[in-house]
């Protein structure tokens, strides 16, 4: 293997670079970043960035340039010839390869219409920097829609700000980060009212216009919220529009690969192209299973891990690589709760508080299906977590794997975006 593509700039693409140098690839390394900026991490976005205590230079990824690769940034892929090895980019340029890491992570899902300005989705710097911008010249009435992750995040970042900016966290299913399951998203519930944030149970169907801004949010009860600013937070769509048509399997959008992740080809028999590996938001493994099959993840450990077996198992081929065995893990922080997760809370059949009060806004709960712990959660109580990620570990975790054991911690990263 004399040549190897990694596409993508976020943190599995930047794991997977080092990976290779480390494991004595020494060929020709092209990465591939439809960014222009130099790789960075993209969990502090929603937090540290917006609120401002951390800059652009302070979440650049270190490494990042240290491993000797020829990097062509601001370009996207935009064909993939499997044939041929060869990755098209938007420029007519194609870079070939012997080997092919994807990692492309995943992009802001879009609301499905036009948009007037004003209305922001938020994934990358420059959308940090945009929102800042309308907070910064005067904005104060911020709708955000969608409470998961990003959108709860964003929410507790704006009324932290001390600037008065007042802010709604629209979300038609009632409750942030209902993910999680369990009574996490009553304590987030409780602690978003306690810090201003009106939250309303209720879908959005459009929005208002006021000149040729945006001046109110539709609601489906027919209301209309008055908004200078409209954050669409409605979930992450993969980014493998590049891949369509070049023969591999693409359920739910996502990269199929197997448990070493290896990308399977489409077709009913789906086997394994052993010159491509998946990495990141963009993958859908056969090794992280919940109950109803595969998983996809989008949290930070999950991406550093995926990146770095990704580029092992690439030199070392179908053969010899290692299953992907990893437990899930990530914490976020809003409005002053630390939250953190093990394994696949919110796939059981029943929740335990094993510790902590809810109404006190500290709970520890434990997640089990069929009498078998899949995951574990905690709100201000991160500690008392690590028993539960050994249990997962030893027990092989709510995920499927040849053997025990894994890199997933608590604290592993935070959920707000993995960046690839």
């Amino acid at each position: 293997m004399r040549e190897v593509v990694v596409v993508g700039g976020g943190l599995a693409a930047v794991r997977a670079g080092e990976s290779l140098r480390a494991r004595g690839f020494s060929g020709a390394l092209t990465v591939v970043s439809d960014e222009s900026e130099l790789p960075y991490d993209r969990p502090p976005l929603t937090k540290q960035v917006m609120a401002g205590t951390l800059t652009a230079d302070d979440i650049r990824l270190a490494g990042a340039e240290d491993f000797g690769a020829r990097w062509i940034r601001g370009t996207a892929a935009v064909g993939l010839d499997r044939e041929r090895r060869r990755v098209r980019l938007a420029d007519g340029t194609q870079v070939p390869y012997d080997g092919l890491v994807v990692a492309t992570g995943a992009q802001a899902r879009p609301w499905p219409g036009e948009v007037p300005a004003g209305v922001l989705t938020v994934r990358g710097l420059d959308d940090v920097r945009a929102l800042r911008a309308e907070i910064d010249g005067g904005a104060r009435e911020v709708v955000v829609v969608g409470a998961g992750f990003v959108g709860v995040e964003l929410a507790s970042s704006l009324v932290g700000l001390g600037l008065g900016v007042r802010v709604t966290l629209v979300e038609p299913f009632g409750r942030p980060l209902r993910v999680l399951g369990g009574t996490a998203p009553e304590v987030v519930a409780e602690a978003a009212r306690r810090a201003g944030v009106v939250r309303l149970g209720t879908g959005v169907t459009g929005f208002r216009v006021a000149g040729e801004r945006v001046g109110g949010v539709e609601l489906a009860d027919g209301r209309v919220l008055p908004a200078e600013v409209a954050v669409v937070a409605i979930g992450m769509v993969p980014a493998t529009g590049w891949l369509r048509g070049a023969g591999l399997a693409l359920p739910s959008g996502r990269v199929h690969c197997d448990e070493r992740l290896f990308a399977r080809t489409a077709g009913v028999a789906g086997v394994a192209d052993p010159r491509i590996v998946v990495a990141g938001d963009v993958a859908r493994c056969d090794a992280v299973r919940g109950a109803d099959g595969p998983v996809p993840l989008e949290h930070w450990s999950n991406a550093a891990a995926q990146g770095e077996l990704a580029a092992r198992n690439l030199l070392a081929g179908p053969a010899a690589a290692a299953p992907y065995v990893h437990v899930p893990s990530f914490w976020t922080s809003a409005f002053g709760l630390r939250i953190r997760s093990v394994g696949l809370p919110g796939t059981g059949d029943r929740v335990v508080v094993e510790e902590g009060d809810p109404g006190a806004g500290k709970v520890l709960e434990a997640h089990y299906r069929e009498g078998r712990l899949v995951g574990a959660v905690s709100v201000n109580l991160g500690k008392r977590l690590a028993g539960y990620a050994r249990r997962l570990q030893e027990e092989g975790g709510p995920v499927a794997g040849e053997a025990a054991g894994g890199s997933g911690v608590p604290g592993g990263g935070s959920a707000g975006g993995a960046g690839g």
